[in-house]
């Protein structure tokens, strides 16, 4: 008797699919605008010259392979701490903050929907549209996905977002993304924070912040302006904090589950179960990739290094989001699509529907996601005159 023969086969995640058809095709013109990663002039995803050097060190100076606990890298821990709530911030000195290291910020995702699920949420709210894999673990977790509207006319719809969360209940979970939001590009105002962060204390909502990208919109400073002024109208909030991007470490999975609370006692109490999850999924965090950060943090040379780095690929992004804009505006003759150059991070989303995308990717080599979502971090400058030629139709 087998015991998996009457299981379903689960379809293939798309964009995965979408990624080794990209490979597998022969034509010499075709455009990948799907893979969610940085790519340079030469369409490669390189090594830091910082990561390069710290992990160097790190291997240098390393003795053991030995775990280094639950919480992993504390100094990591600490450096992300001062990322999120600045480093001045009264909560870390009463005891009302946590953190801890996690398989990248998936693993970070996982810990705070399981500690939604633990407070007795049962329905978690994620915004139409968003990543793919927030549902995913949401309904992994056997919680309820709930969806809000973000958007509207190309600017954020505070209104529509406020009007669809009025559902919610008190004790429901609410995952909001931090700055550059996947896949609009679209990112509330330092006073929609504000009114999101009040909105969320009134109803009683247990949100998490989703900050994969940070740096990549304006600075490192400002990126969490957004985050800060939304933790403190609400009180209480969780952050899941991805060091893919930024530093480049995807395949690394280097990420930090942290937690502001009302309480010490509130903290203390939501830490062994945050330890418990920890434990029970992979039992300790990775260390190299989160070695690698708190060096680099730790190093003022290397700090620096980093920080010119992460300001050359957010420039770089600015500029191929402004040139891309330029072409669809002057190949459509609609000013529709200059909204892209007000946008932030990797990520815009075209209005091309997912017939299209279809046809794009057949008759022309264009690889997109369905949803029309593109990476602008994944373009090459002389491509864009012949793509913006391509899409032009379409939009």
């Amino acid at each position: 008797m087998s015991h998996f023969a009457d299981l379903s086969t689960l379809p293939p995640d798309a964009l995965l699919g979408l990624m080794t058809a990209f490979r597998a095709d022969p034509r010499a013109e075709k455009f990948d605008l799907g893979v969610g990663v940085y790519k340079d002039l030469a369409g490669e995803t390189p090594i830091l010259t910082a990561v390069k050097k710290a992990e160097a060190m790190l291997i240098g100076a390393q003795s053991t392979k030995v775990y280094e606990g639950q919480r992993g890298n504390t100094d990591f821990c600490g450096h992300v701490e001062d990322f999120v709530f600045g480093p001045g911030h009264p909560a870390r000195a009463e005891g009302r903050v946590l953190s801890f290291t996690a398989p990248g910020g998936c693993g970070a995702l996982f810990q705070g929907v399981s500690l939604m699920r633990k407070t007795g949420t049962r329905r978690v709210w994620v915004s139409k549209p968003t990543w793919p894999n927030h549902p995913n673990v949401v309904r992994s977790l056997g919680l309820e996905v709930g969806e809000y509207a973000y958007a509207k006319d190309g600017a954020f719809d505070l209104a529509g977002m406020t009007a669809s969360l009025g559902a919610a209940e008190r004790g429901d979970g609410v995952i909001l993304q931090g700055p550059c939001h996947n896949p609009t590009g679209i990112d509330p105002s330092a006073d929609d924070w504000r009114a999101l962060g009040a909105f969320a204390w009134e109803k009683g909502l247990l949100v998490m912040l989703d900050v994969a990208y940070h740096g990549f919109a304006q600075s490192l400073d400002r990126d969490m302006d957004g985050v800060r002024a939304f933790m403190a109208e609400a009180g209480e909030a969780m952050v899941a904090y991805s060091c893919s991007k930024n530093f480049g470490l995807y395949r690394e999975r280097t990420g930090c589950f942290l937690l502001l609370g009302e309480t010490a006692e509130g903290i203390s109490a939501a830490t062994t179960h945050v330890a418990d999850n920890g434990r029970a999924t992979w039992s300790m965090p990775p260390a190299h990739g989160a070695g690698i950060v708190a060096t680099i943090l730790g190093d003022a040379v290397l700090r620096a290094e980093w920080e010119t780095e992460l300001n050359a690929m957010r420039t770089r992004m600015k500029g191929l989001r402004a040139d891309l804009s330029d072409a669809l505006v002057a190949a459509t003759g609609s000013n529709e699509l200059a909204a892209l150059k007000s946008q932030n991070g990797m990520f815009s989303q075209l209005p091309i529907t997912p017939a299209h995308t279809i046809e794009l990717r057949e008759k022309h080599g264009v690889y997109m996601p369905a949803s029309g979502r593109i990476n602008i971090a994944g373009l090459n400058p002389g491509d864009i005159p012949r793509l913006a030629e391509i899409l032009s139709g379409y939009l």
